[in-house]
């Protein structure tokens, strides 16, 4: 998310004001609308959420969550007056938007008062009073962002907002295979199951079962099983993101989902290695269980360190914080940040995952421990060059 307005931290809201409208009641995967904007107050450590609606709909306050944290809904009279304190720091909200996940966290985290949709003219953040609309803000107190990271909903575009949220739900940190090829497919499927009560834990489970049985496949099924071995490491790959999506779209995402799903991953990893190492050294000979062992350990010895590091670091389940300290390290250097990109598209599992699919339709299998091996001991290099910078990394409170 990238925006005009320098992001200091200097408010940080208690409590948030929803004035509800009509078109907050549509359901996009499972949620409102309304409950969205809710939820998305909650994910940003907002504690108290007022609700301004008309008499028939007040309900009794309640506590909501998302992604592990807590927050008391009230639900407020139109006509009534809004007890707020003079100290607490509001902001109010438009109902009816649906909004990107770090719109809100990036407003808030910046200098600016106001957020206008430029369309209808509506003030769908502020600080201070929603009302008041012809106003004229000046740059600094305008929240620059990108008018496809929201959009007002009404009966005609609800399958075109749910089409834009899950767009949403991709991580910054994803490869360029992800995006062009595991993305897609996997919010295909997150798109119908995020219609029901399933669990994301589920899709994990999902995810571990297609393991298991790529590992079968390896170990006993000959020199096809390499092929559908290959296959069914790429498959995994992709299944893996649904999870994530789902937990993200519906508010389910934790610290826990997140360490049992980089469990998962590993285990994937390591099973492929070995199970892989065990079939080539079956069909070819000696050469490739030296290979093997050489994979086998580096993987280990690199999910060691970085198991480590985040145990005694930040904490949290991802290790996507190594390419994500690299990134800070080279912000302003921009010509080798643009270097690592570009290799770290080709290192990260999305990519290797495809290419090892490739080699394995194609009958070149047998090369595959020679591209790990050089992954491996890049990664290896990776992780101790930047230990310190990880160990100095602020605590992770939330996995997103």
């Amino acid at each position: 998310m990238k925006d005009d307005v320098s992001k200091v931290g200097i408010f940080m809201p208690t409590t948030a004001v929803v004035r509800a409208v009509a078109a907050g009641k549509n359901i996009i995967s499972s949620i409102s609308v309304r409950d969205r904007l809710i939820k998305s107050c909650i994910a940003n450590d907002i504690k108290r959420i007022i609700v301004i609606v008309r008499a028939a709909e007040i309900k009794p306050p309640h506590i909501d969550h998302a992604n592990e944290k807590t927050a008391i809904v009230e639900y407020i009279d139109e006509t009534a007056q809004i007890s707020i304190n003079e100290r607490e720091d509001t902001v109010y909200l438009e109902d009816g938007f649906l909004i990107h996940p770090a719109l809100l966290r990036d407003f808030l985290h910046s200098n600016a008062k106001i957020l206008k949709d430029p369309a209808s003219g509506k003030n769908i953040f502020a600080r201070g009073n929603l009302t008041g609309q012809g106003r004229i803000y000046s740059a600094t107190e305008s929240f620059a962002a990108d008018p496809s990271h929201f959009i007002e909903i009404n009966n005609d575009n609800i399958r075109e907002a749910r089409s834009k949220l899950f767009k949403w739900l991709g991580k910054e940190t994803d490869g360029y295979i992800s995006k062009v090829l595991n993305r897609p497919l996997s919010t295909f499927f997150s798109r119908f199951f995020a219609d029901y009560p399933i669990h994301p834990a589920y899709f994990t489970a999902v995810t571990a079962l297609i393991a298991l049985l790529m590992t079968y496949v390896l170990l006993f099924g000959g020199e096809p099983g390499i092929l559908w071995g290959c296959v069914l490491f790429h498959v995994a790959s992709v299944v893996d993101g649904i999870d994530g999506e789902i937990a993200r779209s519906k508010f389910q995402a934790s610290l826990k989902g997140a360490k049992i799903d980089t469990t998962i991953d590993m285990i994937t990893n390591i099973l492929f290695m070995a199970a892989m190492s065990y079939a080539l050294w079956n069909i070819y000979g000696n050469e490739y269980l030296i290979l093997g062992i050489y994979v086998v350990v580096l993987a280990l010895l690199g999910i060691l360190l970085m198991t480590s590091l985040l145990y005694f670091g930040p904490g949290g389940g991802r290790f996507d914080i190594l390419s994500q300290t690299i990134r800070l390290r080279f912000t302003h250097k921009p010509r080798l940040l643009k270097i690592f990109n570009f290799c770290n598209y080709f290192l990260k599992r999305d990519a290797f995952a495809f290419i090892f699919a490739v080699y394995g339709v194609t009958g070149l299998a047998r090369y595959i421990p020679e591209f790990l091996i050089f992954g491996l001991v890049i990664w290896n290099l990776a992780i101790i060059l930047n230990a310190p910078s990880i160990l100095r990394a602020k605590p992770v409170t939330s996995e997103i």
